[in-house]
């Protein structure tokens, strides 16, 4: 059992003191990169121990007491940990691809890929990122290499950009919103099939990049909304056709 208990740091590659950052940025280059995840080719067994090693040492709970299991030290935050997520460039955190179809048969968070809880509700959110985890409505039609699943209303407003890949917020622009999908301009690029939250003053939501494409000094990015939470105190319309 206990030589098991080792291997889950052996799985994911990383030291028994890596940071929560180091393990997630491993996790993705496992999964994505180097093609372990099931849709990309990958042995399914693998897979699966990839993500239990995954959703062991990404819960602060189950880490600590793993840990004690193997009399190791609680390292949390300290100096040396800083230092190695220092030592993580974005360019070595490699967004998952996600399957807009198929996502919530993951049971992990869209965004930064942690489990979810057993009962997801309107108002669920992550506890690892804060992303809104309810899935928005009409999961039947969606977008599809740029095509609109359902009519889009035209929503200029200012809008936060997070990427995975990309930490930080960045400012970007929104330029239509309907129940499937958004579009929107961004001074950084996203990678198709990758994970991206937008949060304006009237929703918060999850969104898996469809198309990129360049426009002047900005990017163009359509994307397929995968999880919607609407503000209740500001609203936002969006069209309920389809």
């Amino acid at each position: 059992m206990t030589e098991e208990r080792r291997n889950l740091y052996r799985i994911l590659h990383v030291q028994p003191e890596a940071p929560l950052e180091v393990i997630r940025a491993s996790y993705r280059t496992l999964m994505s990169t180097l093609r372990a995840h099931p849709d990309l080719g990958g042995d399914a067994q693998v897979a699966a121990g990839i993500n239990h090693a995954y959703a062991v040492l990404t819960d602060p709970q189950r880490r600590h007491a793993y840990d004690k299991s193997l009399k190791l030290p609680w390292v949390g935050r300290t100096a040396a940990a800083a230092a190695a997520v220092a030592s993580v460039r974005p360019a070595d955190v490699v967004p998952t691809a996600l399957d807009a179809a198929t996502w919530q048969a993951d049971r992990a968070c869209p965004f930064c890929r942690r489990p979810l809880p057993a009962v997801v509700h309107m108002d669920t959110r992550c506890v690892g990122c804060d992303s809104p985890l309810f899935r928005r409505p009409s999961m039947d039609r969606g977008e599809l290499f740029g095509r609109r699943g359902s009519p889009r209303n035209a929503r200029a407003m200012a809008a936060t950009l997070r990427l995975p890949a990309r930490p930080g917020d960045h400012v970007a622009r929104l330029r239509d919103l309907s129940l499937s999908g958004l579009s929107l301009l961004s001074p950084v690029p996203a990678p198709e099939r990758s994970a991206m939250r937008v949060l304006t003053s009237g929703f918060d939501g999850v969104a898996v990049v469809v198309s990129c494409r360049r426009v002047g000094d900005s990017y163009q990015l359509h994307g397929e909304l995968l999880t919607l939470q609407l503000l209740r105190s500001q609203g936002v319309f969006v069209s309920a056709k389809v």
